[in-house]
């Protein structure tokens, strides 16, 4: 190989090391590359490199630790944060991506003379890889055991999925959270119309790309660099995923003029956006619990240059309002099930019964949140799980509880490398 090309992936799998040693700590994989990215000023392949390493490193996290502990015979957690985060991401490199123990090590060398490890470290490193690239997974004809080691998913949530979808749905929705993550970019038209910005897209940077049959959204054939263009900086987009949109579409169509909305759990900001821009008549209010997400969604509006709607720094479940509203839009705090393709990291890094205190919070905001419905008028729920005891369950739970009658439920599965999402359109019927 060139010594240009040894060089990027040197840096490049030095950032993936970093970047997983963070993951431990933050347990947030796309946080965790940005505040590497911001403090490394590495080449930019080399940070697509380590973006897909780390992506694979996280998809695949409970596996490949699995793989590291039969070869050394003992617990990850006996090793330093370090020596861990370089086992995974060479464990990746051998043995998925077919990359030779030494080589993998001496891409590293700079790294290590940086970080002043010791002969031990490396000698317990190379012992390691080199058992990696012999390691052989056993035949099993156990679905769950079979879905640990080749959908990459955990035991529990592999049984989950097969308990309340049956096998062969449960099979279809590991292989669409296994697909490379779609992106989408939703266009701001109070600035510029959907197909104009398709064809900067083409025309500029070359994107494949595709207008989506939701409005206004254009669908990128792959996750490219929109973020760093100058018509992200105009506010002329904004990157959303178009099945988080479908319920906020369906809801300002029917609307009258000048409708209110509250916005219960608001921040960042993209569905709340959406309705500012959409439908400027309507008279918004936005609240999150975190002042730093609530700063994410002003920074939003800003960069888009839409109306700040009315801003509230609370717990959903004690708002400080007295005044009811045409809808209540309640995007509420999930499991994030739905969301395993593009944050894959997640379903290793929770815990099996994570969904069941979701529950217990949803329904507790719910419980809040629906007297500040007008009669006649709408909750908007919605979630991005893909557990029923989040979606439809609570759907039922909250129609025998409440004078609420449900007039629309969907739920969209994750699918093309899009976020699974479900909401429900509910009127109160008095």
């Amino acid at each position: 190989m060139a010594g240009g090309a040894n060089t990027l992936y040197s840096q490049g799998v030095e950032l993936a090391v970093r970047v997983i040693e963070l993951l431990e700590i933050n347990r947030d994989l796309v946080l965790a590359r940005e505040l590497i990215y911001k403090k490394y000023d590495f080449n930019p392949k080399a940070r697509e490199m380590a973006t897909v390493i780390t992506n694979e490193v996280g998809r695949r996290w409970g596996v490949i630790n699995r793989m590291i502990e039969e070869v050394q015979e003992e617990p990850l957690e006996k090793s330093s944060s370090l020596l861990r985060a370089v086992l995974r991401v060479g464990a990746f490199e051998v043995y998925y991506n077919n990359k030779h123990p030494n080589y993998f090590i001496k891409a590293l060398t700079p790294f290590f003379k940086k970080k002043r490890v010791r002969r031990g470290f490396l000698n317990r490193l190379r012992h390691v890889l080199f058992g990696i690239q012999k390691f052989r997974i056993k035949p099993s004809a156990d679905i769950v055991e079979w879905a640990f080691w080749h959908m990459f998913f955990p035991k529990w949530a592999a049984e989950r999925l097969i308990e309340q979808f049956g096998q062969e749905k449960a099979i279809k929705l590991m292989e669409a959270m296994n697909q490379h993550p779609a992106m989408a970019v939703r266009v701001n038209t109070q600035k510029i119309e959907v197909r104009e910005l398709a064809s900067r897209f083409i025309e500029r940077y070359n994107y494949e790309l595709e207008i989506s049959q939701i409005y206004p959204f254009i669908k990128l054939s792959k996750t490219y660099p929109v973020m760093r263009t100058p018509e992200y900086e105009a506010g002329l987009f904004t990157v959303q995923d178009p099945n988080t949109a479908v319920g906020v579409s369906k809801l300002i169509k029917i609307l009258p003029e000048k409708a209110s909305i509250l916005d219960a759990c608001a921040a960042p900001g993209r569905k709340s956006s959406m309705i500012r821009q959409l439908r400027p008549d309507i008279r918004l209010i936005c609240n999150d619990i975190s002042m730093m997400r609530m700063k994410k969604l002003v920074d939003e509006f800003n960069r888009l240059n839409l109306p700040l709607p009315d801003l509230i720094i609370s717990d959903a479940a004690q708002l400080p309002l007295k005044q009811q509203f045409d809808t209540v839009h309640a995007d509420l705090p999930c499991s994030g099930s739905g969301t395993w393709g593009k944050h894959p990291e997640r379903k290793w890094l929770t815990t099996p019964t994570r969904y069941l205190e979701c529950v217990e919070t949803q329904r507790k905001l719910i419980r809040a949140l629906v007297p500040y419905v007008k009669p006649n008028r709408y909750l908007l729920f919605s979630t991005c799980s893909i557990w029923k005891e989040e979606n439809e369950e609570n759907v039922k739970w909250i129609e025998e509880n409440f004078p609420f009658k449900c007039i629309e439920m969907k739920r969209m599965d994750p699918s093309g490398g899009s976020t699974g999402f479900f909401y429900a359109l509910l009127k109160r019927i008095c």
